[in-house]
Parts: C-alpha cells; sequence; structure tokens
C-alpha cells in the first residue's frame, strides 16, 4: 500500500496545452527560441527538431500572460520524442523539459495562468 505522501510523488503533474514561446540555451549569448506544447508547474514540453541528450541542463526563460515578469530557471531535458522515433505520436519532435529550481512566485504564477483556462500565446 502506497501512503498519501508517496502517492503524491508517484503522481504525474497534469499537463495542460498551452503555446508559449519559450527561449532557451547553456547561456545568454546563444538563445534559440522553441514554442511549447504542453505545461505543467512541474516541467514543459517544447517543439522543436534541435534534440538535446537527456539530463542535458539548459536555462530557459518564458512569460505568460498577464504575469509582467520573465520566469527563468534551469530545466533538465527529461525525456524527448525523436523524429523517426516518436515516444508520443500525440505529440511533435521535441523534449520535456523538468523544471529544476523554479521560484515559489512563479510556481504561483504558472498555476494561476493554468487555472484561468486562458491558455493563449504570448508572443
Amino acid at each position: 500500500m502506497v501512503n498519501g505522501m508517496e502517492q503524491c510523488l508517484l503522481t504525474p503533474e497534469p499537463r495542460y496545452e498551452a503555446r508559449i514561446a519559450i527561449f532557451n540555451g547553456p547561456n545568454r549569448d546563444r538563445l534559440i527560441t522553441n514554442y511549447s506544447v504542453n505545461l505543467s508547474t512541474g516541467g514543459v514540453f517544447i517543439e522543436t527538431t534541435d534534440i538535446l541528450p537527456l539530463d542535458t541542463l539548459l536555462m530557459i526563460k518564458f512569460k505568460i500572460p498577464p504575469y509582467e515578469s520573465i520566469i527563468t530557471c534551469n530545466a533538465r531535458v527529461a525525456w524527448t520524442n525523436e523524429p523517426g522515433n516518436l515516444r508520443k505520436f500525440s505529440l511533435p519532435p521535441g523534449m520535456g523539459l523538468q523544471f529544476m529550481d523554479l521560484s515559489l512566485k512563479d510556481l504561483h504564477a504558472i498555476r494561476e495562468y493554468l487555472n484561468t483556462g486562458k491558455l493563449v500565446p504570448a508572443w
């Protein structure tokens, strides 16, 4: 039997369809633009053919309406959907990124954004 805390850790975060611009890159000098496909408080899936290896660490930046600040955090490539070897046929080629150090303020902003149901592009 799994206790409540273990069950909470085993239950994946719900994902919501969202199209927001994501800027990612190992440093601020070389930013690449991609677009999210879905978002949760635990991470984001971005559509891209520039697939990075699993466990690659990168900095991502994005903005969600009407939140005025840019959310910046480190993320880890948690899984990939490679062209020609799709793991999830319902998604385009891309990468699932896990947020590593999202601030509590940004976590609440994402949760509020997802709860509004107004998932519109921010670009």
